[in-house]
């Protein structure tokens, strides 16, 4: 599906498309017998093209000689093979799941008598698992869904799909909770118990994607930590737009699911209490979030027409008729991989530029979980390996987008050769990524709708702001109600 800002939020470290069914990889099931090769196509560190067995050994993944000990899994006292359902795509080229076929292959040898058999989640990873356990064949383990894949994660736990990992996180005497992003392991626990461990990360979509000549040909030089304000970001913004050539500064993106909550964060504003029982979009801070993106077409002029075509993507990459765009840090290994053509502009990566109450920020991520106990030790070691500091760095090579879900992991050196926003975002934002409200009744699909609904037609010129807002509380509490 094509982006822009009238589209519902895709999440940019989405997998390609390719084959579904299952996979197995790993010890191989007696007699054992060679894995046939794959072609990948990946990032390499320093060359491109490089095998996806070098990108995982030069991260330290799936051995001894890992930077923090953590990459190699204990092995199993029997051979066992563990189902795991994961995001479409472990046969495509790029994104998350083909990655993980490549780190059973490598991490999960004969010698660990584990064999990982993977499982495309069609047509979403909430709705497959759900089919799954109703039919009472849940996988060993599975992805666990937050703000995107269905959004189910949070409802499955409470209905007992996931199963908690606190017994096995106290049993492991060497594993450190702390060292994931709080706001993530927030959201994959429900009353008390942690059901799943961040895969990847986000702080929000404050990453900010703009054409360098552009921008300083107009004499704008942004400053990479975003320490510059949106007005003094507006102000330089009019001098790139061109009316007559139809080229434009900047075009948001509008959904409230992560884009407006980032916006109204910027102001200091919350689009739900902190129980998530109620909608706050009536608040003035929200509404002034909400106003000045509508300003960026009325006031301000950056873009002519905030759903107008073609889309974002193309406009950036394809048309070179857009100056700059904001999204989360998954475009960032999109756009500087070896080899890439989306973009062909020298390219400026920065944190988007802080508003009225600070730099906004809502932490994105999805996690894997155990969902059946039968080799819960076994699927405890696949969710430690994917989600370790090791493999967080090297997915970002390996063609799976954003970093880990812990903070040593954007930290990193290695990222540093990318691109220094990773590192650059965890300074901006000492406190972490921003907490995800989320609704109590776990309605957040039904939410974003209601709410989606009522802003666009503020952001088309069809209502007043203060309609669309009273109008969008209304309905958001009476999904909420539900």
């Amino acid at each position: 599906m094509e982006r822009g800002a009238a589209n519902t939020h895709q999440e940019q470290d989405g997998a390609g498309s390719g084959a579904r069914g299952r996979h197995g990889y790993g010890a191989p099931k007696s007699p054992p017998s060679p894995m046939p090769s794959t072609r990948r196509r990946v990032l390499g560190i320093g060359l491109a093209g490089a095998a996806a067995g070098g990108v995982l050994a030069a991260c330290g993944i799936g051995g001894p000689g890992g930077t923090s000990g953590e990459s190699a899994p204990v092995a199993s006292k029997a051979r066992v093979t563990i189902d795991i359902l994961t995001r479409p795509g472990v046969s495509a080229e790029a994104g998350h799941s083909q990655w993980y076929a490549q780190v059973a292959r490598k991490s999960f040898t004969p010698q660990t008598n584990i064999t990982v058999n993977l499982i495309d989640g069609d047509p979403d990873v909430t709705t497959k698992l759900n089919v799954l356990a109703a039919a009472g064949t849940p996988p060993d383990g599975s992805w666990y869904a937050t703000t995107s894949d269905g959004a189910g994660g949070r409802e499955q736990s409470q209905r007992g799909v996931f199963r908690p990992l606190d017994d096995l996180v106290k049993k492991d005497a060497k594993f450190d909770l702390k060292a994931y992003i709080k706001a993530l392991i927030d959201v994959m626990s429900v009353g008390g118990k942690v059901y799943a461990l961040p895969l990847m990360a986000h702080y929000g979509s404050n990453v900010w994607y703009y054409n360098r000549a552009k921008w300083n040909g107009a004499g704008v030089t942004p400053p990479a930590d975003g320490n510059w304000t949106i007005d003094e970001f507006v102000a330089g913004a009019q001098k790139v737009v061109n009316k007559a050539q139809d080229f434009w500064a900047y075009r948001p993106e509008v959904s409230i699911d992560a884009y407006g909550t980032f916006w109204v964060r910027q102001f200091g504003g919350e689009v739900l209490d902190e129980a998530g029982k109620r909608c706050l979009l009536d608040t003035p801070e929200c509404r002034a979030g909400l106003e000045w993106v509508g300003n960026l077409q009325t006031k301000f002029q950056l873009i002519d027409d905030l759903y107008r075509t073609p889309n974002i993507d193309t406009m950036f990459e394809v048309q070179g008729s857009l100056a700059s765009r904001s999204q989360t840090p998954g475009l960032v290994s999109e756009y500087k991989k070896p080899g890439q053509t989306r973009v062909k502009f020298d390219l400026g990566i920065a944190v988007f530029p802080k508003g009225p109450r600070g730099h906004g920020t809502q932490a994105a991520g999805a996690g894997m979980g155990l969902t059946k106990l039968d080799h819960q030790a076994e699927v405890w070691e696949w969710v430690k390996t994917l989600t370790n500091r090791e493999n967080g760095v090297a997915q970002v090579f390996g063609g799976a987008g954003s970093p880990g879900g812990r903070p040593d992991c954007w930290t990193d050196p290695k990222l540093a050769e990318v691109d220094p926003i990773y590192a650059t975002m965890v300074k901006v934002y000492p406190q972490g990524a921003g907490s995800i409200r989320w609704p109590a009744n776990n309605h957040r699909i039904d939410l974003v709708k209601a709410i989606d609904e009522n802003l666009a037609r503020y952001f088309r010129g069809q209502v007043s702001l203060n309609e669309a807002t009273t109008r969008a509380v209304q309905e958001a509490n009476a999904v909420l109600s539900l």
